[in-house]
């Protein structure tokens, strides 16, 4: 199908650039084996708030519905930052561990394999 271009460049401000958030950023979560969600999770949160806490406050919050949330063991997580593998310090702020407005971050947790082992 030919696509008829009616102009100059494609050029505007997102609407989603970090300025506009305030002091806090906007990063994605996917829990491996987890997908009660088709998709990661989107969370806005303060650059300056520590990771653990946002695992406990924000994150586990989040997922108190799925049966493996009261097991999950936020020290033995393995991580992926930007799809590559990496070890955050849970107990330095998200902007210190390099988490930044749209980061993508993956977790898996060891021995945790979803509802009834199913992966969801």
């Amino acid at each position: 199908m030919a696509v008829k271009h009616l102009g100059g460049g494609y050029e505007f401000k997102s609407e989603n650039r970090e300025e506009k958030y305030g002091g806090d950023i906007n990063f994605y979560i996917q829990w491996e084996k987890h997908l009660l969600y088709s998709c990661p999770s989107a969370y806005r949160a303060p650059v300056d708030m520590i990771l653990r806490d946002f695992l406990e406050q924000m994150f586990k919050l989040d997922y108190v519905t799925h049966p493996d949330t009261a097991e999950l063991d936020i020290e033995t997580l393995e991580w992926e930052l930007d799809q590559k593998p990496w070890q955050p310090d849970l107990d330095k702020s998200l902007k210190e561990n390099g988490i930044g407005h749209m980061t993508y971050l993956q977790i898996r947790s060891p021995g945790l394999n979803g509802m009834f082992g199913t992966g969801i």
